[in-house]
């Protein structure tokens, strides 16, 4: 929630150019805009303001627009958006590493924005982020490194006391809470490091998803700047073209990121969690889909009822469709036994499928085509697939 401010407050708020919004004190009524109240409102008792903070939508999820460092005081709490986790932290302009991710845009003042925003971040390139850990992280102020110059390991030199020359090297708490760079070997800082280990991971990328997933850790990194961030952009889209070029060789690899290419990717990872949705749910409908299927094949009282029953397979694959068809020729052999045939000798498949009526007799015949000998079957097939061209141009050229 924001802060609330008092009359003198929201008023310098305002004049500075913040959206104030005011209600009366100790209710639980909703904040609204000042037109609403008289011009006296900053002067008047029982009422209280806060500062609405305006709202940000990427991929379809919002929340607010990360805080600036000009929002900021010293000691207040911050949620620090990270690749893996959320860091619980209190502000602070000296340290370096809090700065900079204020600064880049990942900080925000409550935990529930936080984690939109990170949920936002996986959504925009395909990933769903449903567990999210948060932790206490860069409470300690930045040690002061030494300079790697022999100039400054003097002065440090010169500057220390007998007692501190004779004191112990200094040893680290046996418990920390605190989260710092210094404490942790694998975080690096130097941008070379840093682009040449991401390099390296997608390189070693096997699937699209893989690379599209490594797009907002690189992003959320602090020590990367812009041109860094613009170069491992580039290595993902070659990457891209390599893994899928059929899919990724219409978009040109953009020399640096615009809004319009930000909106295509963003819409490429709509799409691509849409799908995968998509399927995923077909998946799990089909066993339920099949079952259903062959229970009417099996009850079906004329061949026309059990062939129509195809019609609910066009996007299955062949192998989907294998148990069904099956299904439907047993019971096309059932309601029309060889031994009740008539005397006639009946026309040749190859010939009813070329004087076939319409799309359901042809669908039928396909089943009976399919159980014939293989060295037959693609000649057959052949032919249905020539009738069902015929079939379906004769009913458009009807309507036209």
């Amino acid at each position: 929630m924001n802060p609330i401010l008092s009359g003198t407050e929201a008023f310098n708020a305002m004049m500075a150019g913040k959206h104030v919004i005011c209600r009366l004190a100790d209710q639980t009524v909703d904040f609204d805009d000042l037109d609403q109240f008289p011009a006296t409102i900053f002067a008047l008792p029982d009422y209280e303001f806060c500062i609405k903070r305006e709202m940000l939508t990427l991929a379809g999820i919002q929340f607010t627009k990360p805080a600036e460092p000009h929002d900021l005081e010293t000691g207040q709490e911050i949620f620090i958006v990270m690749p893996t986790c959320i860091l619980r932290t209190t502000y602070d302009h000296e340290h370096g590493d809090i700065c900079l991710s204020v600064a880049n845009g990942f900080a925000q003042l409550d935990i529930d924005n936080a984690k939109l925003q990170l949920q936002a971040f996986g959504k925009t390139f395909g990933n769903m982020i449903t567990e999210i850990e948060v932790k206490d992280g860069f409470n300690d102020k930045p040690k002061k490194r030494p300079r790697k110059t022999k100039a400054v390991d003097s002065v440090n030199i010169q500057g220390a006391t007998l007692n501190d020359a004779a004191a112990p090297t200094e040893t680290k708490p046996a418990a920390r809470t605190a989260f710092s760079i210094e404490d942790v070997d694998e975080i690096k800082t130097d941008p070379a490091q840093i682009i040449e280990e991401f390099t390296a991971k997608i390189n070693a990328c096997t699937s699209t998803e893989a690379v599209l997933g490594l797009r907002p850790v690189f992003f959320a990194n602090g020590h990367l700047e812009r041109e860094d961030q613009q170069h491992l952009c580039r290595l993902t889209e070659a990457k891209l073209l390599e893994l899928d070029p059929e899919q990724y060789a219409s978009n040109p690899e953009p020399e640096e990121l615009s809004i319009e290419e930000l909106q295509r990717l963003q819409i490429e990872a709509e799409k691509l969690v849409t799908d995968n949705k998509l399927a995923y749910e077909a998946e799990l409908e089909y066993p339920k889909l099949l079952d259903d299927l062959l229970q009417r094949a099996a009850n079906a009282a004329l061949p026309a009822e059990a062939t129509a029953l195809t019609g609910y397979t066009k996007s299955w694959t062949e192998e989907q469709r294998k148990p069904l068809l099956d299904a439907i020729h047993k019971r096309l052999n059932e309601l029309n036994p060889p031994e009740s045939a008539q005397v006639k000798e009946p026309p040749s498949l190859m010939v009813q499928i070329q004087n076939a009526k319409d799309l359901t007799e042809l669908d039928c015949l396909e089943i009976e085509a399919s159980t014939r000998h293989a060295d037959i079957q693609p000649k057959l097939m052949g032919y249905v697939k020539r009738r069902r061209f015929e079939l379906e141009n004769s009913g458009s050229e009807a309507a036209l």
